[in-house]
């Protein structure tokens, strides 16, 4: 970023990367520094304003606004801010007012003469451009797990299984794939399984000739497979589909080959699957809800998606994103979130997720007045509040548990899975099995 707009202001500014390393302060900076601005470059901040708290920002995601910073100098007050470039935390930047405060109300009208200045830094150094179909935004070990592993099996000709409970954002992992995959010149369609009436399922996936049935289109219609051509094709809520198109399916996948209901001609379907549940598939194949042949044809590679509250580091990023994205929306001024509120929304369990999220940050986004986001503001307009626990389901209780089981019998084992399947008396097929549903592989 070009930062040289800066120079004239006579509030200081500084920025640094994700190393804490200086990559720009101004002039007016410098001076209170008493030395050449060139000299900082390179520097840690931590070794050039020695009682900072910009490493804390670069590292949290979080903006902290009206803030007093400890100097060498005595007491300086203003902002700082996480700077985001793709989704991705690339620096922070500090705005402070270069005097001594002695006096609140001093600080007050410096404040006020401030607010412009931070409007401007926020709309030129935080990212909140959003692309819907590809962009991730995370920071979590968990998440860049799973992306490297997506761009990694998405060029192969090979069924994928994405995982993970409502909201957590499988769509978009599907989205990721077709993005890698190699077919982007080629449609993308999707279909939600679970959206659709049991009898129009089928004519959606396959298309029909005309007459096929009674109410049918004179013309016929296309299925999605034969739209998907040379695509990608993503079955959302797999588990929702009727054992009976199940087993067309799987005969569709094995032959690469579609025919229409009502015809007698097979076209080729060169089509990539992409498939997707919030259900344990395994559970339905023991319960006879789901065909074991299906489970094996499409669980060939499977990509487990972690619900918000295993990955806690991502939380106040998608926070901060979709509020910016809803306060642009809605033509209302950025807002930023109390160090307090930002706690309270990181350690809230989040059990709709993503989607959970987006909607609460909508929420204030309209109802807010202010740019500070508070602990009040959060009591008063979102299910989050202090000392709130999430009561979570009982199958996330004791998945929870039998995860913590594994990895415990995994550390007994020194990481040895067949000594830790036999400790847990169940076989290494099932081990890896759920190893890979609790996304446990590299353990």
């Amino acid at each position: 970023m070009d930062f040289s707009a800066f120079d004239i202001l006579t509030v200081g500014i500084l920025a640094i990367d994700t190393d804490c390393k200086i990559i720009y302060l101004n002039k007016a900076y410098a001076d209170f520094l008493q030395s050449d601005p060139a000299s900082f470059i390179g520097k840690d901040i931590r070794d050039v304003v020695h009682y900072t708290k910009l490493d804390h920002v670069v590292k949290s995601g979080i903006p902290e606004i009206g803030v007093w910073q400890r100097t060498d100098k005595g007491y300086l007050f203003g902002n700082r801010i996480p700077i985001f470039e793709n989704g991705r935390i690339v620096g922070a930047i500090a705005e402070m007012v270069l005097k001594n405060f002695e006096e609140l109300d001093v600080v007050s009208q410096k404040l006020r003469d401030m607010e412009a200045q931070i409007r401007y830094l926020t709309k030129e150094l935080i990212n909140t451009e959003i692309n819907n179909n590809v962009q991730l935004l995370f920071q979590s070990d968990k998440m860049r797990s799973i992306v490297e592993k997506v761009q990694k099996i998405a060029p192969l000709d090979t069924t994928i299984l994405i995982t993970g409970e409502t909201g957590s954002g499988k769509e978009v992992i599907a989205d990721l794939v077709y993005k890698y995959s190699g077919r982007q010149d080629f449609p993308f369609v999707k279909l939600n399984c679970a959206a659709l009436p049991m009898e129009l399922v089928e004519s959606e996936l396959f298309g029909y000739e005309k007459g096929a049935f009674t109410g049918a289109n004179q013309n016929g219609k296309v299925g999605k497979f034969e739209i998907a051509n040379n695509g990608v094709l993503f079955l959302d809520e797999i588990s929702s589909m009727p054992l009976a198109i199940q087993s067309k399916l799987l005969r569709v996948l094995q032959d690469k080959e579609v025919e229409r209901l009502g015809g007698n001609t097979k076209k080729k379907a060169n089509v990539k699957i992409i498939a997707a549940t919030n259900e344990n598939l395994e559970d339905l194949v023991r319960k006879q809800k789901f065909r074991e042949d299906l489970f094996y044809r499409l669980n060939v590679i499977q990509v487990n998606i972690p619900p918000l509250r295993e990955r806690r580091e991502d939380i106040i990023m998608l926070a901060n994103h979709f509020l910016e994205r809803y306060c642009q929306r809605f033509n209302k001024k950025s807002k930023y979130f109390t160090h307090t509120a930002a706690q309270l929304i990181t350690s809230y369990d989040w059990p709709g997720n993503v989607r959970e999220l987006k909607n609460v940050m909508e929420r204030l986004a309209i109802m807010c007045d202010g740019t500070l986001v508070t602990q009040t503001d959060i009591k008063e307009n979102t299910p989050i509040y202090t000392g709130a626990k999430t009561i979570r389901s009982l199958k996330e209780q004791i998945d929870q548990t039998e995860k913590r089981i594994i990895t415990t019998a995994l550390e007994k084992a020194n990481g040895n899975k067949a000594i830790a399947a036999a400790s847990l008396g169940i076989n290494r097929t099932t081990l890896y099995s759920k190893l890979e549903k609790y996304n446990l592989l590299d353990s």
